[in-house]
């Protein structure tokens, strides 16, 4: 739940700071009062994209804190402490920053933790009852872990499927294309393919080029270092003798012994030079026929490099490339046929996968229908029928969708003894509105969320049916935290705590206060929802009725 936001220089708020408490909380005002503003600044906290017109004339930056606190299952879940603060700040230039506990995390990030806390409903979101595409996603809700994870698998299924079916189009679009270059492939190949090219060779070549021309440097060196060791004067047998003779004292001083074991190394690391010295000096040689088959061999790769404008390694590439469109022209036949098997086969497998997916949703659809139901009945729909059609589709590559291979209606009988029909065309505003009130309940307690905020999802409703909605809220807050913008006086006299969001000019310019009301005002507030314009007696006495309740 929040327990705590501040809202400083966004829109017509120049700084607001609000506290929260559990239960249902109704907000208020008047159109344009800056409601939506507020439900803006708190879907900023959900991780919804910034955008800089939001930032108040004269400001360079926005800001938006929240303080919320989370239960035991979701403090184990994301491994966060009970209370966490999360701060999102927007400048001139577009850039945003996004802090979790002080620390700077990623839109991702914020979104994954949010939406475990809970969820905002907006104005909008009504209108995804037009699309049945977005029916979808409702029954997903109901079990969203295991539906993500078979969805996840038939998306890597069906993406396989699509980038083979493309490459099996691009084939036979070249095929015609194509069988003119067979000839001009035909002599480049073979042309490569004579010259056995190897990766690292002609740096190789080079290397062995370079030291075969310093032959005669390199074997008088050899002999001046082997010299060395032959010489007379030199002996390593004389620093083995030392070493020995130390060893006679080495326990009688640690110096002694270190001495002992230098000398020794440094015997046996001479030697080791020593042979390698003379295995060098007598496997050198320098052959003619060697030296002028190398440069023969580097003026051939270099000649086939500048004709071709492509290193060695990237002949290599180009000679495979050359290859498959030469067996696409000459073999054509042979290699579509490979690719449509492959086509086919990626296809069952997504298919298969789609159908492992709508089997599970086929069985969500059912609880789902039933508490679609339940919740309807206490909004006033005690008379509603409603079934979840999975539509019957020929198998086709178009039934793979990002969705799946479901294409569902939502069918609904709002009265007694008439037949269902899509819900689209039956229902009215008020009853999309109940119908997408139970929805967000229905997901809200499944996923186990602690808070809900609701942006007017009582529109179009009135008289017993709103007191109907109203006590469905109040129900609803006793589970988790309900903050709801609403135009219902029923609702609002049903909250736990009342919010009366108002615009006023402040030097010169507006902003947008909000009060906490009390007993009084809240009377006063509930009032002015009944009335026309003036607030009446009998608005005010209707007001104090509706709190008794």
């Amino acid at each position: 739940m929040i327990k705590a936001l501040r809202v400083q220089n966004f829109a017509l708020i120049d700084d607001l700071d609000m506290t929260f408490e559990k239960g249902l909380s109704a907000l208020t005002g008047e159109t344009g009062a800056g409601k939506s503003i507020i439900l803006e600044s708190l879907n900023l906290l959900f991780g919804k994209r910034s955008d800089a017109q939001m930032i108040r004339h004269g400001s360079h930056k926005a800001n938006v804190f929240g303080v919320f606190e989370l239960t035991d299952e979701q403090m184990n879940h994301l491994g966060l402490p009970k209370i966490i603060e999360v701060e999102r700040e927007i400048d001139l230039n577009g850039r945003h920053q996004m802090r979790l506990n002080h620390e700077i995390v990623t839109l991702s990030k914020l979104r994954e933790v949010m939406t475990m806390i809970g969820s905002i409903h907006s104005q909008h979101e009504t209108m995804t009852l037009f699309d049945k595409s977005a029916y979808i996603d409702f029954i997903d809700q109901m079990n969203h872990i295991e539906t993500e994870k078979l969805r996840n698998a038939y998306l890597f299924a069906r993406e396989n499927y699509l980038s083979l079916d493309k490459k099996d189009k691009m084939l036979r679009a070249k095929k015609a294309e194509s069988i003119d270059k067979a000839e001009f492939y035909e002599f480049q190949i073979q042309e490569l393919k004579n010259l056995h090219l190897v990766s690292g060779e002609k740096q190789e070549i080079l290397d062995r080029i370079e030291k075969m021309k310093h032959h005669d440097r390199i074997l008088q060196s050899l002999r001046e270092a082997n010299q060395i060791f032959t010489d007379d004067v030199f002996s390593i047998d004389l620093i083995y003798q030392a070493s020995k003779t130390l060893n006679k004292i080495n326990h009688l001083d640690p110096e002694y012994a270190s001495l002992e074991e230098r000398l020794s190394s440094a015997y046996y690391e001479l030697d080791d030079i020593k042979s390698l010295l003379y295995q060098s000096l007598e496997n050198l040689d320098f052959d003619e026929d060697e030296f002028s088959r190398l440069q023969e061999r580097s003026y051939e790769l270099d000649k086939i490099e500048q004709k071709y404008h492509k290193s060695i390694e990237e002949l290599m590439d180009y000679l495979q490339e050359i290859e498959e469109a030469y067996r696409m022209i000459t073999d054509y036949d042979n290699l579509l046929e490979e690719s449509k098997k492959a086509v086919l086969k990626a296809f069952e497998l997504a298919l298969d996968h789609g159908k492992k997916l709508s089997k599970l949703r086929m069985k969500l659809a059912i609880d789902f229908e039933k508490e679609m139901l339940n919740q309807l009945k206490d909004l006033d729909l005690d008379k509603a029928s409603f079934q979840v059609l999975f539509e019957k589709q020929d198998i086709s590559p178009s039934i793979l969708t990002e969705q799946g291979i479901d294409m569902i209606e939502f069918m609904i009988s709002l009265n007694e003894g008439e037949p269902v029909k899509p819900l689209a065309k039956v229902a009215s505003g008020g009853e999309r509105a109940r119908f997408m009130f139970s929805l967000k309940a229905i997901d809200a307690i499944r996923n186990h969320l602690s808070m809900l905020i609701l942006d007017e999802i009582d529109i179009g409703i009135s008289g017993k049916t709103a007191a109907k909605v109203a006590k469905k809220m109040k129900e609803l807050s006793r589970e988790m935290q309900l903050i709801v913008i609403t135009h219902l006086p029923q609702v609002a006299a049903r909250a736990d705590h009342h919010y009366d969001i108002m615009k006023i000019k402040e030097d010169d310019r507006m902003v947008t206060r909000i009060y906490h009301l009390d007993e009084v005002k809240r009377i006063e507030a509930i009032a002015l929802m009944l009335s026309d314009e003036k607030l009446s007696t009998y608005a005010i006495e209707q007001a104090k009725m509706l709190l008794e309740k």
